[in-house]
């Protein structure tokens, strides 16, 4: 479905992609991860030919990307985190106003609207203006109008951003149903469980590598369930090292982040009191991380993957 061989994207002396290869196989949804700046949206955004390339190839649907972006487009959606449409028009109204400029007519206009609305639970929402809508709907909406030439490939950045986890639910099955519908989807989220949840492979990006590829099942095998992340106020990255080092289990990741493994109430009772000693404040004590964010965290912290 989706090709990408040694891609290079710089902005003057900044290298945002730095030679990604990347596949993404038909009727599945991939998870794309990667720390803020890491090179998501401009990859996504090259993708949907917003934005051109230095180097590389890039082939969707078999076709090179940069002798046939209209076939392309219209093959596929993007929908954007940013809302897209009109709060002084109805859901009806919208849908049948973002068709019009695709030039959706008869048949298909019909069927895609019906298929659009019913897909993200609007029906009864159809005769109600946007504006009313609360954030949730509207992100539905925002939906539904990526839907009207019936992709084969949607992308989707942070589709669920700020919104209440009912409204999220109801976005994740909506992305789980496309399976269903043979379509192919390309997701970015920073939240790890959703990833988990909707995901059958995953790439982690940063610093405009793909460090990770894989199914997201291979990748968590073996990988530790039960980490407990300490963040902190003040340390240095070396001084963090010289405590691992003494403590079994505990991983740095950052200069203001450990990771722990397995460890006894003692054993965490005489970590935090080593860091009480070096003068290093706490900020806060996560449990119950997920597989994913584990792994996600180790990475990021190392910058390879061997999966």
């Amino acid at each position: 479905m989706i090709t990408i061989k040694n891609l290079v994207k710089h902005y003057d002396n900044h290298v945002a992609l730095n030679h990604i290869d990347l596949s993404v196989g038909k009727g599945i949804v991939l998870g794309l991860l990667g720390p803020n700046g890491a090179g998501k949206t401009t990859l996504v955004s090259i993708l949907n030919g917003l934005v051109d390339f230095q180097e590389g190839e890039i082939e969707i649907f078999g076709m090179p990307l940069n002798r046939e972006l209209h076939a392309i487009r219209k093959r596929s959606s993007f929908i954007p985190q940013s809302l897209a449409l009109y709060d002084n028009l109805t859901v009806l109204e919208n849908l049948r106003f973002f068709a019009g400029i695709q030039k959706i007519s008869g048949n298909d206009l019909h069927h895609n609207i019906d298929y659009a609305l019913t897909v993200n639970r609007l029906y009864p929402l159809r005769d109600q203006k946007a504006a009313t809508l609360s954030g949730g709907q509207k992100r539905r909406l925002n939906i539904a109008i990526g839907l009207l030439n019936n992709p084969e490939l949607l992308y989707f950045d942070e589709p669920t951003a700020g919104i209440d986890p009912e409204s999220r639910n109801a976005i994740l099955e909506t992305v789980r149903s496309f399976k269903n519908d043979g379509k192919t989807v390309v997701y970015t989220s920073h939240y790890m469980p959703e990833i988990e949840n909707i995901c059958d492979d995953v790439a982690i990006i940063d610093h405009g590598r793909i460090i990770c590829q894989g199914s997201l099942e291979t990748m968590l095998q073996g990988e530790k369930g039960d980490s407990v992340l300490v963040e902190l106020l003040h340390a240095s990255k070396a001084q963090l090292s010289e405590l691992a080092d003494n403590h079994k289990g505990v991983e740095v990741i950052d200069a203001a982040t450990l990771m722990t493994h397995h460890l006894s109430a003692r054993e965490m009772g005489a970590l935090l009191t080593a860091l009480e000693a070096e003068h290093i404040a706490l900020k806060q004590i996560r449990y119950g991380t997920t597989n994913l964010e584990s792994l996600f965290l180790r990475l990021t912290s190392q910058g390879s993957c061997d999966v």
